[in-house]
């Protein structure tokens, strides 16, 4: 016979579990159970007398009482509390005793089975686990929880005279008929509950626990609105309340139950209705989150303003949790904002000590009191401040919260708690809109005393400039600087020491911004060599006569240039063994090097710092360094000597070159119009040798071809840079020449123009610039500084006080007046460079220069002791520290020595043989591989690029490899990169203009090999990223089996057809001789991996349109259609004709109609896909559209987890061209 023995604990009742019950070890089950706080069932082998807990006896574990047993015979056995002797008799009978509670059921058979007489039965029903048929069977048992809650009452349960299962069950609910109801209630089994009135006598449904809840309260946390009803028409009344009165509302409110409120809003119950606590329905609504809820209950006029015990409102309680939705709600349906609870917090207190962002901005906009105090005389900011909300500390100041506000306790200000928690930010903000510096707290500390004390250079700084006292005393006479001392922050003290008296103020007032913008702009020239820049910047600085005597000088000066080069076909050819191909063309022997860098001032113009971009191609790879501001005048010159054919060519590749530089920003504005585009003047030179006509104001005038010429360079980039409306044409030797006046006159028009977007110069820019002089001077050979030293060099020079903010605004000043060249490097360690000749000329002019090129080692590798022989007076890793920033080489370990690699200067010829035929190793080997080229508007963009590649790739595999055999060799325009048994190559193509990419290896590493060419994909567009993100490029993918099979010339698959393929729905793709090929094959080689993961170009979200395609979209759509098949029918079509009012009404030229509907349309469809956006265009029979989405249109994605948890159906930003917005960008 099975014995049932009970433990129970005065304050907890719960039944835990705890396996390890083996068979032979039946007597000892009682060990075994975990009774470390709580009702443990003990199960022990009570044949023959063996009990493990004999008769009589008293049994403890952990102040958990074992009640005693005994023996009574006849099946019969008492339980016996072990605090007193009374006991009661309990018969054991051969059936099955079910007990229901609200917590879960609980079967004991106590009957003996066939195959186990020495066990009982053990059953958990219901939402629990379940175990059975003893533990005679098993090696083991696993028991679980059957009840857990409260006893409210100790000392009942003290009392109780004798204890029993049910007993303890009666405890939750007073009878097992009660647990049935409630959870049937519950769990919205009405059904049950007609079962269980059938079945049972005399059943009260109307019957409440201890506690005081009912059947209907259960209903109503279950959201079981027909239950209700049941019980409502068997008498129950849907006012009851529980013992803390929480009615019916308020417990559907806890669980979100908005159709029950309904219900029982309609019956007539109250909305209103307070619990002990004080708090109603739209408390713990406001509390759990139950938005839906409490939307109702504010439409439905429930009172808003009720207080609890403690004095919160829903909107306190809502504000306090972070439920922005809630508070809005509430603010706008009426709540009061100016309420208070005990401790004088109002709602707009709690959201901000909280750090909930939008609750503030929320209750801000309705119109929170932004500087009630609470019963300390804090207001939201000083919570804010004291517990680090940077965010809402700023949005606080910014709208309008008194800063100077002094807490009653501590005597602390804002500022106060701002500068001890480290706040820079927000304490900067505070002194600049004019915070009270030197209060005083109740121990004496001032905000300096505090910045001082904890080493915070600077909120030190700031607090100086909005005119703190360093003389302040704390006790004993201690000021600030002794602070700082004793705490060993000799910084902060140089810097109190140095602002007492008069020099404080001047140092403050260099600080402040003056009325006038920068005087000084860049103004760059571009154009191919010869065509007379140099002379044109020389012309253009000359005055009326010493122009007259130039022109005379000059004219002679060209003369015996022409002769001196004539019958040299305008090359110098490659000395040593480089090959004729390689041959770089110098059709002006004495071309500029580099660029030429120089600061002057034109009458007409003002004052100007002119970069002169060299013609010399390989130079071309470091120009982007240097461009990509748009605060700036570009001049693009070509020569009219030149067929028509050349100068459009000469002019487009220029503009395309400056706008490929440049990172295209949103929004985009009609017809794709970019809002930040470059000024270009366009200036055809030789005017004299063409014979060009003049105007009545003797200037020359355009001619049919320079119309031709500037014609096509409008509808080619009109959209993208912002073109004078004219081509100058002049003689570059007449310096006083009609042409020359009114190009200086234009100029001078669009240097007013840019001037008015320049940031406000300063004294302090002044004082900078005169310290640039000596600076130079004293460093001539390598006048270059980290950041950090930048930084300290100008605080100990010109001004203690200048903070990080005020510094990063100086070097953007010096940059945009062309003072200094701010370069980022990969390592950290930003560079300043304080004279941009000697960057620009003296040391990329003098390195990449034919002459150079001529006379360096082919292989382009340099030792440090090799380069230092180059530039013997500067340091050469100084030197080779600025050259890595640029890109222009890397270091490459060689056997025991360091070398430089320098791709621009590798001229080592394409070795036979890399990339051969090999059956052994690649006989059944994958091959993969794809060609990225420019779009058409960019020609002759990427081979100027490729040294970075290499440069990116060397980079990329010394870092990244940690296979010691791996193996990369670089030639000139080609890479092959070598790991394990995987290859790849990677070459340019300089004819057309396209970087290919192909790599190989064996068939059992598919996936493998997939990856293996996205991670050089990855590298050529990340360097196009860098260099020239304004270019828009192009993905094809070439023929796996023809590069398997070596084909001279590889089938390569464009954008447009492998998107059109995957709207023909199909799989293959076709080859010249009607072969056909696979797509999982081509793009996946064939992986089943890849093919799981990849996602077809036409099923990714428009946001994955780059902003290329997306201004291309624009181009064609924007401008009105004669059939209406533009924009607006486009947002028909896409089921937006509920915006047309509000689309129609958008400024054009601010902001692109079509751009605006695909972003519109990701918002409010659920899948805006590329696909879809080709179908609906389709429709309008839109084929130039849908053409630009075939050529542009990324081809597929491979998904990742990441990818999946975004949203991905709006619109973003541009895919790929984001701008990084350092202060590099300046220097460009």
């Amino acid at each position: 016979m099975t014995d049932h023995s009970t433990l129970y604990e005065a304050d907890k009742i719960s039944i835990r579990s705890k396996n390890v019950a083996k068979k032979s070890d039946k007597s000892s089950i009682a060990e075994n159970f975990d009774v470390d706080s709580g009702l443990v069932m003990q199960f022990d082998d009570s044949d023959n007398g063996n009990d493990s807990i004999p008769d009589g006896s008293l049994q403890k574990f952990n102040n958990v009482c074992l009640f005693r047993k005994e023996d009574k015979g006849d099946n019969s056995y008492t339980f016996q509390n072990s605090l007193n002797d009374n006991s009661k008799t309990t018969t054991a009978k051969p059936y099955i005793c079910k007990f229901e509670s609200e917590y879960g059921d609980f079967e004991w058979d106590s009957e003996m089975t066939e195959e186990s007489e020495e066990s009982g039965t053990i059953e958990l029903t219901g939402s629990h686990s379940m175990i059975s048929e003893g533990f005679l069977e098993e090696d083991s048992f696993e028991m679980e929880e059957i009840i857990s809650g409260e006893i409210s009452d100790k000392e009942e349960i003290l009392d109780n005279q004798s204890v029993t299962i049910s007993n303890i069950f009666e405890e939750k609910a007073e009878n097992f008929v009660m647990a049935a109801l409630f959870g049937a209630s519950e769990e919205g089994n009405l059904q049950g509950i007609k079962d269980l009135v059938k079945m049972a006598q005399n059943i009260d449904l109307l019957a409440t626990n201890k506690h005081g809840e009912t059947a209907l309260h259960n209903a109503a946390s279950g959201g079981h609105t027909e239950i209700i009803k049941y019980l409502q028409s068997k008498g129950a009344d849907v006012n009851v309340v529980d013992k803390n009165l929480d009615g019916l509302i308020y417990w559907a409110a806890r669980q979100g139950q908005k159709e029950v409120i309904k219900y029982l809003k309609e019956e007539n119950v109250s909305l209103d209705t307070q619990n002990k606590s004080g708090e109603c329905a739209l408390h713990v609504a406001a509390r759990y989150g139950h938005s839906a809820v409490i939307a109702y209950l504010v439409s439905e006029g429930a009172e808003l303003n009720l207080q609890d015990t403690l004095g919160d409102t829903a909107l306190h309680s809502a504000a306090w949790h972070g439920f922005n939705q809630i508070v809005a709600s509430l603010s706008s349906g009426g709540a009061d904002l100016n309420k208070q609870n005990k401790d004088g917090e109002t709602s707009l207190h709690c959201a901000a000590a909280r750090g909930y962002l939008d609750s503030v901005k929320t209750l801000l906009d309705s119109g929170a009191p932004i500087n009630q105090l609470d019963k300390i005389g804090c207001t939201a900011l000083h919570l804010a401040c004291n517990r680090r909300h940077s965010n809402i500390a700023m949005l606080l100041i910014h709208a309008g919260c008194n800063i100077d506000t002094v807490e009653k306790e501590s005597g602390d200000s804002p500022l106060n708690c701002a500068v001890k928690e480290g706040m820079t930010a927000v304490v900067q903000t505070m002194c600049a809109y004019g915070c009270q510096p030197n209060v005083v707290n109740k121990v004496g500390l001032s905000p300096l005393h505090i910045a001082s004390k904890d080493g915070q250079s600077e909120i030190v700084r700031a607090l100086l400039l909005r005119g703190a006292n360093p003389d302040l005393y704390y006790k004993d006479g201690v000021t600030a600087e002794i602070m700082a001392l004793a705490q060993g922050f000799t910084d902060i003290s140089d810097i109190l020491s140095k602002v007492k008296g008069d020099r404080g103020e001047v140092y403050v007032s260099q600080l402040v911004p003056l009325p006038q913008a920068l005087s000084r702009i860049k103004l760059k020239v571009f154009g191919a060599s010869g065509v007379g820049k140099t002379t044109f910047i020389e012309s253009m600085k000359c005055g009326m006569f010493s122009g007259f005597f130039r022109r005379s000088s000059t004219r002679l000066s060209s003369q015996s240039a022409t002769s001196m080069t004539k019958g040299r076909d305008g090359k110098l050819s490659r000395q040593y063994s480089l090959p004729i191909p390689l041959t770089y063309s110098v059709s002006n022997p004495t071309y500029t090097k580099g660029i030429n860098v120089q600061q002057t001032s034109i009458s007409g113009i003002g004052e100007l710092s002119i970069w002169d971009f060299s013609g010399y191609e390989p130079y071309y790879m470091l120009y982007d360094h240097f461009m990509g501001d748009t605060n700036c005048i570009n001049i693009v010159m070509f020569n009219l000597c030149d067929d028509v054919a050349e100068q459009v060519a000469q002019v487009i590749f220029w503009l395309g070159f400056i706008k490929g530089r440049i990172s295209p920003q949103l929004p985009l504005g009609y017809s794709g119009r970019l809002p930040v585009r470059p000024k270009i003047l366009l200036i055809a030179t030789h005017a004299d040798k063409e014979r060009c006509p003049k105007n009545s104001r003797g200037e020359h005038t355009a001619t049919d071809n320079m119309r031709t010429v500037y014609n096509r360079a409008q509808e080619m980039f009109g959209s993208d840079i912002e073109l004078v409306d004219r081509i100058f044409i002049m003689d570059a030797h007449a310096a006083s020449s009609h042409d020359m006046k009114a190009i200086k006159h234009q100029l001078g028009l669009v240097k007013g123009q840019i001037s008015k977007d320049l940031p406000k110069s300063s004294r302090f820019f002044d004082a900078m610039v005169l310290q640039l002089v000596s600076w130079r001077r004293a460093s001539s050979s390598f006048p270059v500084l980290s950041w950090q030293q930048f930084i300290d060099y100008v605080r100990a020079k010109v001004n203690p006080l200048a903070g990080d903010e005020h510094m990063k605004h100086l070097v953007k000043q010096l940059q945009f007046t062309g003072e200094v060249i701010y370069l980022e490097s990969d390592s950290g360690q930003d560079l300043v460079v304080l004279n941009p000749h000697w960057l620009c000329s003296d040391i990329i002019g003098n390195l990449i220069s034919h002459e150079k090129i001529i006379q360096s080692r082919i292989t382009g590798c340099f030792t440090v002791d090799d380069f230092q022989l180059m530039y013997p007076e500067t340091d050469a890793l100084d030197l080779l520290q600025v050259l890595e920033t640029l890109e222009v080489c890397t270091r490459c370990d060689s056997e025991d020595e360091i070398e430089y690699e320098f791709p621009c200067l590798n001229f080592v010829e394409t070795l036979n043989g890399l990339w051969q035929r090999d059956t052994k190793r690649f006989g059944d080997g994958v091959y993969g591989g794809v060609r990225i080229q420019s779009s058409p508007f960019y020609v002759n963009q990427l081979v100027h690029l490729f040294p970075r590649v290499q440069v990116l790739l060397r980079r990329t595999v010394l870092h990244e490899t940690e296979d010691p055999e791996a193996e990369l060799y670089q030639w000139h325009y080609g890479s092959k990169y070598c790991c394990a048994d995987l290859e790849g190559m990677i070459s340019m193509d300089p004819m057309f203009d396209c970087i290919e990419i192909k790599v190989r290896g064996p068939s059992d590493k598919r996936t493998q090999i997939f990856y293996f060419l996205e991670d050089f994909i990855n590298v050529v567009e990340q360097v196009i990223l860098n260099v020239c993100p304004g270019v828009c490029t192009e993905r094809h993918i070439l023929s796996s089996q023809e590069l398997k099979d070596h084909h001279r010339n590889v089938r390569a698959y464009s954008p447009k057809e492998m998107i059109k393929m995957q709207l023909e729905k199909k799989t293959c793709l076709t080859l010249c001789d009607s072969k056909q090929e696979e797509f999982s094959d081509i793009v996946c080689m064939g992986s089943n991996e890849i093919v799981q993961n990849i996602c077809l170009g036409v099923d990714l979200p428009v946001s994955h349109l780059t902003i290329h395609s997306r201004q291309r979209l624009a181009q064609v759509l924007d401008p009105a259609d004669k059939m209406g098949r533009d924009w607006c029918l486009l947002a028909v079509s896409l089921g937006l004709e509920h915006l047309l009012p509000v689309l129609d009404t958008i400024d054009g030229s601010i902001e692109s109609k079509t751009d605006k509907v695909l972003v519109e349309w990701s918002k409010v469809c659920t899948n805006p896909t590329i696909g879809q956006l080709i179908l609906k265009l389709k429709e309008l029979h839109r084929e130039d559209a849908i053409e630009v989405l075939l050529q542009s249109g990324p081809i597929f994605k491979v998904v990742v987890y990441d990818d999946q948890s975004t949203d991905d159906s709006q619109v973003a930003g541009p895919t790929g061209t984001d701008s990084t917005n350092t202060l590099s960008n300046v220097s460009r």
